[in-house]
C-alpha cells in the first residue's frame, strides 16, 4: 500500500482534511472496490442483443449500478462486522482506530440500490432484494458466515444472483441456467480456496467455515465435484462436438489440478491465498470463453 493511501485510510470518515478525490479513494478502499470490481460485468450476461440500443444501454447501466451498490453494501457490512477480528489493514481498512461508523454509507447504498431497481422487471427486483438480504445475514445477524456449509452456499448464491439484476424483461435467454451453474460451481471452488487462505483468522474469530468444519479432505472433494460440475455444465451451453476438448480441459483443470493444488497448499494460508488469485483469473477467463460460446449459439 502506498504511503498516501495509508494516510487517507487513517483519517476519520468524512474528514474535511480530505480532498474530494482522496475522499473517494478512501471510500472505495473501505468498500474494498478492488476485490469485487471484476464482478460488475455479471449483470450484462442477460443483455438481449436483439433489443434496441437505448433499451440495451438502459438495462446494462441499471444492472451495473445495482451490482455496484449491492457489492459495496455487502463488502462494507462485512468489514464492519469483522473489524474486531481482522488484523490486516490491506484486507479491512476499518481496523484502524478512528475509521468511524459506516451506518450512513450502508443506508445510502441500500436506498440507491432499491431506487435503481424500481424500473427493473420483477425477477431482477427479486434478485436485488435477495442479494441485499443475503449480504446482511451473511455478515451481520444471524451471521451465516459462522455456520458451516450454509455460509459458503449463501456467499455463492449472493454473487450468482448478480447475473439476474441486469435483466431487460421477465424472460431469460435459452440455456442461461447452465451459464449460471458454471459460474456458481467455479465460484464455490474459489470460495473454498478462500476459506483455506483465511483459516487462521476465521478460527481465531470463531467463524466455522466449511474448510475448518469438514476438514481439508472433504473440502477438497467438494471442490473437485464443483469443478467437474462446471465442466459438465459447459457441454450444455453450446452442445457442439468441437467443444469436447474444451470440456475435457476444463474438467482436468478445475476438477483435478486445482483440487490437488488445494490439497497440497491449503494448510499454508499464504500459498492458499496465491492459489485463490490464480484460480480467480483462470475461472474468469474460462467463464468469458463460455459466455462467448453461449452467445454465439443463441443468435
Amino acid at each position: 500500500m502506498r504511503g498516501d493511501e495509508a494516510t487517507d485510510l487513517q483519517k476519520p470518515a468524512g474528514s474535511s482534511a480530505l480532498s474530494r478525490p482522496a475522499a473517494i479513494r478512501a471510500w472505495l478502499a473501505r468498500v474494498r472496490f478492488a476485490d469485487w470490481a471484476h464482478f460488475l460485468v455479471l449483470p450484462l450476461a442477460t443483455i438481449d442483443a436483439h433489443a434496441s440500443r437505448s433499451d440495451t444501454l438502459l438495462a446494462g447501466a441499471r444492472g451495473v449500478g445495482i451490482a455496484f451498490t449491492i457489492l459495496a453494501f455487502g463488502f462494507l457490512i462485512n468489514s464492519v462486522a469483522d473489524r474486531e477480528m481482522d488484523i490486516d489493514v490491506r484486507k479491512n481498512s476499518l481496523v484502524i482506530p478512528g475509521a468511524g461508523a459506516q451506518g450512513g454509507s450502508l443506508i445510502g447504498l441500500v436506498a440507491v440500490c432499491l431506487l435503481l431497481s424500481i424500473s427493473s422487471p420483477w425477477p431482477a427486483k427479486l434478485a436485488t432484494a435477495s442479494c441485499l438480504v443475503l449480504g446482511y445475514i451473511y455478515s451481520s445477524g444471524p451471521r451465516l458466515k459462522r455456520v458451516p456449509v450454509a455460509g459458503s452456499l449463501a456467499n455463492v448464491a449472493g454473487f450468482t444472483l448478480l447475473l439476474f439484476v441486469g435483466m431487460q424483461d421477465a424472460s431469460l435467454p435459452p440455456r442461461f441456467g447452465w451459464v449460471a451453474l458454471v459460474f456458481a460451481a467455479l465460484l464455490l471452488q474459489n470460495q473454498l480456496i478462500h476459506e483455506a487462505a483465511d483459516r487462521l483468522e476465521d478460527s481465531a474469530g470463531g467463524v466455522r467455515t466449511s474448510w475448518l468444519t469438514l476438514g481439508p479432505r472433504w473440502t477438497v472433494l467438494i471442490a473437485a465435484i464443483s469443478g467437474l460440475g462446471a465442466a459438465g455444465a459447459t457441454a450444455f451451453i453450446v452442445p457442439r462436438p468441437r467443444l469436447s476438448p474444451v470440456v475435457l480441459a476444463a474438467g482436468a483443470a478445475f476438477g483435478v489440478v486445482f483440487p490437488l493444488l488445494l490439497a497440497s497448499r491449503g494448510m499454508e494460508p499464504s500459498r492458499a491465498a496465491r492459489l485463490r488469485v490464480t484460480h480467480r483469473w483462470c475461472a474468469a477467463s474460462f467463464g468469458a470463453l463460455c459466455y462467448l460460446a453461449w452467445r454465439s449459439g443463441t443468435r
